[in-house]
């Protein structure tokens, strides 16, 4: 009688055991991933829950493409990586930064910073990042204080070294520029002269020296041919006034 009840009882309930077995068996196949983006751990999907940012390996990299050393203090997206400068600009002219947004970059020295005193975006909002005057965003300098506008393209420079950022060049170009340009300017380090190259140089050109004698070769050629055509001349002149005195006699 036992082994006939276990029987019917698997046989009314063999839905139900259907239905666990594959739901243990789902559960069983289903792995967990951080986003590479925000950082969030979720459920594998292709989409971030959170960022919403494509995770198959093309969304992964059109992603890669977007980033760089700029970043925008957002308690929402705290991890979130940080923008490449052209991506920041679209930002800036779709109104979610503004001169009182909190951002920071290789202008900062990664340091956080308003928006309106960071160099490379002040100016696109209106101001001047060094003395805050007004500016139209496509002047190449302030009119007030003659600071240059730079940008800064360079994806991979932080800006943490002491030298400026690089990638920071005028968007156009003007034939003004300020003292603090001149003195900013990055140059190749000084560096001793070669006295022995400078030596061997005058050596060069002394009296004795292969290229002396050569110009002095020149120099002789010049005078031969001169004189050759100085007689040659000469010739000439009484030649003609002797068939000028036969001609006249006739």
């Amino acid at each position: 009688m036992g082994p006939q009840l276990d029987v019917n009882w698997m046989i009314a309930h063999s839905s139900n055991l259907l239905e666990g077995t594959i739901l243990f068996t789902i559960m069983s196949k289903q792995s967990v991933l951080v986003c590479p983006f925000c950082g969030e751990l979720q459920k594998e999907s292709k989409v971030c829950q959170v960022c919403q940012k494509l995770l198959y390996p093309r969304g992964v990299m059109l992603a890669e493409a977007e980033m760089g050393p700029w970043w925008i203090r957002r308690e929402k997206y705290p991890f979130r990586p940080g923008l490449k400068y052209d991506n920041f600009i679209d930002l800036v002219r779709t109104g979610e930064i503004n001169t009182k947004t909190i951002i920071r970059g290789p202008t900062t020295k990664q340091l956080w910073k308003i928006a309106g005193r960071v160099q490379g975006i002040a100016h696109l909002l209106g101001r001047c990042h060094a003395c805050g005057e007004e500016v139209k965003p496509t002047a190449l300098s302030c009119g007030g204080c003659s600071a240059q506008f730079f940008v800064y393209r360079d994806r991979n420079n932080l800006g943490l070294d002491q030298s400026n950022p690089s990638e920071g060049e005028v968007v156009g170009k003007s034939c003004f520029i300020s003292d603090e340009s001149i003195f900013e300017t990055q140059s190749a380090p000084l560096q001793m002269p070669n006295l022995s190259a400078q030596n061997a140089e005058q050596e060069s050109g002394t009296i004795g020296s292969p290229q002396f004698r050569s110009v002095q070769r020149l120099l002789e050629l010049s005078k031969k041919k001169n004189t050759l055509l100085t007689v040659s001349l000469a010739t000439a002149v009484v030649v003609i006034g002797i068939l000028i005195v036969l001609i006249v006699k006739n």
